[in-house]
C-alpha cells in the first residue's frame, strides 16, 4: 500500500474511533438509547474490514449472537460450506418475505434486531460473513427450544451462534429445568452441533450466545472431544445463567475456563444464576433493573463495552436471594414449581407469551381456575421467596450498620490519637 493511501486509511480508522468518542460525550437524553450501542457501533466501524488493523472484538462477537434469533431455514440451513451464503444475500432474502417483521420474533426479542440485521448486511465489516448449518427445533414433547448457526468470519475463523430464549414458552420451561437437572435437551443439541461444525469446518472456532445462548456455548465447548476443543479460541457468555456442580467442575469445563469471557451488565440477575464461575467484564447499561439483559442497552465505545465498577447492590442482592431460594428447596420442589408455573402458562393452550399478551383477560381468569395442589406449590415457594428476600435484606442491613459503626470508631480512635499527640506537645 502506497504512503497516501495507507495515511487515508489509518485517518479512516482514527475518524471512527473520534466519531465514536463524539457520540460517546454529547448531551445525552433519558431512556433506552441515551448512550450508544451495538447499532451505533455498525455505523462507526461497520467500514472497517476484519483484519490485523481491526480484529474481531467483543462487540462484534455481541452482534452475531443476534443473528441467529433470526429465522434462517430455507435460506442458511444447508450443512455444505459451497452452498453457504453470505450475510448480505441471506438479508435480502429474508426481507424480501413480506412476513419478516420484527412483530414475528415475539414480544421479548428486541424490535431492534431485524435492524441489525440491516445495517450488519450491508456493512463492509460483517456483509461477506458466510453463514451455513442454521437449525431451529422446537419440540414440546421434549421441552426444548434450540437454534443455532455458524457463521464464517473470515479472519480463519468461524463463530457459533446459539440463540438465547425466544418467544416459545416451552423455551422458558427448559430454562427452569436447568434449576433440577443436570442437562437439558438444549444442552445436549448444542454439545452434538458445535462437534459436527467442527468436523465439517475449518479453521479456529469461537462460540457465543447471549442469555440461554451464553449457557449453550459454556456447556457445548466443555462437551467438545479434547482434539477439537484445542481449536477453541473463545467461548462468549454474554449475561448466561450458569450451571451445577456436575458441570463446573468436569475436565472438560475446566480446560475451556480461561478461554471464556463471561459479560454481564451492572445490573445483571440472568448471568448470575446457578454456578458461573468468574465474571470478566461489567459493563454500563442504560437499562433499568432486569431490563438491562438486553444487548441493545450494553454501552459501546470503539471496539469495546464501556465498563462499570462493580455490580450493583441489587443484582448482588437478588442473587443471594435466588440462589439461597433454590438452595432451600429440594430438587422434587424446585421441579414441583416449575411444572406447576408451566401448567397455568399454558392452560388456555397458549404456545408463545405472545399468545398470552394477546390474551391477557384469559390468562388472568386461568390463574383463579388453578386447582388446589397447583396454588398450593405456587403459594409455598412464593412465601420462601419473601422469606429469602428478607432475611437477606435484613442481614445486609445489619452488616451495613456494623461497617459504619467501624468506621465511626476508626474515626473516633483517630481523632483521638491526634489530640493526644497534641497535648503531648
Amino acid at each position: 500500500m502506497h504512503a497516501r493511501s495507507c495515511f487515508r486509511a489509518n485517518t479512516a480508522y482514527t475518524d471512527r474511533i473520534t466519531a465514536a468518542a463524539s457520540i460517546q460525550s454529547a448531551p445525552q437524553s433519558n431512556g433506552r438509547q441515551s448512550m450508544s450501542n451495538i447499532l451505533d457501533y455498525l455505523d462507526w466501524r461497520g467500514d472497517l474490514a476484519i483484519d490485523r488493523r481491526a480484529p474481531f472484538c467483543e462487540v462484534d462477537n455481541l452482534i452475531l449472537t443476534q443473528l441467529s434469533f433470526i429465522d434462517l431455514v430455507g435460506i442458511a440451513d444447508d450443512d455444505r460450506l459451497r452452498r453457504s451464503v453470505t450475510l448480505r444475500e441471506a438479508a435480502a432474502r429474508y426481507l424480501a418475505d413480506p412476513k419478516a417483521h420484527a412483530d414475528r420474533l415475539g414480544v421479548l426479542i428486541p424490535n431492534e434486531v431485524v435492524g441489525l440485521l440491516e445495517k450488519a448486511a450491508a456493512s463492509r465489516r460483517f456483509g461477506d460473513m458466510r453463514l451455513l448449518r442454521f437449525e431451529n427445533t422446537i419440540d414440546e414433547k421434549l421441552q426444548t427450544q434450540f437454534a443455532a448457526l455458524c457463521i464464517v468470519i473470515g479472519d480463519g475463523s468461524f463463530y457459533i451462534s446459539f440463540r438465547g430464549t425466544d418467544d416459545t414458552l416451552v423455551g422458558w420451561k427448559e430454562n427452569f429445568n436447568m434449576g433440577f437437572m443436570d442437562s437439558v435437551p438444549a444442552q445436549l443439541l448444542a454439545a452434538q452441533y458445535t462437534e459436527a461444525a467442527a468436523r465439517a469446518i475449518r479453521g479456529k472456532i469461537r462460540i457465543g450466545g447471549h442469555s440461554k445462548g451464553g449457557n449453550l456455548s459454556l456447556y457445548a465447548a466443555s462437551h467438545l472431544p479434547r482434539r477439537l476443543q484445542k481449536r477453541i479460541i473463545a467461548v462468549y457468555n454474554n449475561d448466561g445463567p450458569g450451571f451445577g456442580k456436575s458441570i463446573t467442575e468436569t475436565e472438560g469445563f475446566v480446560a475451556i475456563a480461561p478461554r471464556v469471557l463471561t459479560v454481564v451488565p451492572q445490573s445483571s440477575v440472568v448471568g448470575l444464576l446457578l454456578e458461573h464461575g468468574k465474571v470478566d467484564k461489567i459493563v454500563k447499561s442504560t437499562g433499568d433493573g432486569v431490563w438491562q439483559h438486553d444487548p441493545y442497552t450494553w454501552e459501546v465505545l470503539g471496539d469495546h463495552f464501556i465498563l462499570a465498577d462493580a455490580l450493583t447492590p441489587e443484582s448482588l442482592r437478588l442473587e443471594k436471594t435466588l440462589k439461597a431460594w433454590v438452595a432451600d428447596m429440594t430438587v422434587e420442589q424446585r421441579r414441583d414449581m416449575v411444572e406447576a408455573i408451566y401448567k397455568v402458562f399454558t392452560a388456555n393452550n397458549a404456545k408463545t407469551l405472545t399468545d398470552i399478551a394477546s390474551d391477557k383477560l384469559d390468562f388472568l381468569l386461568s390463574l383463579g381456575k388453578m386447582d388446589a395442589k397447583t396454588r398450593d406449590i405456587i403459594f409455598s415457594t412464593g412465601k420462601l421467596l419473601l422469606k429469602e428476600g428478607l432475611r437477606v435484606s435484613q442481614a445486609e442491613k445489619a452488616r451495613t450498620k456494623e461497617e459504619k459503626a467501624k468506621k465511626e470508631a476508626q474515626r473516633r480512635a483517630k481523632a483521638d490519637a491526634e489530640k493526644a499527640a497534641e497535648a503531648a506537645e
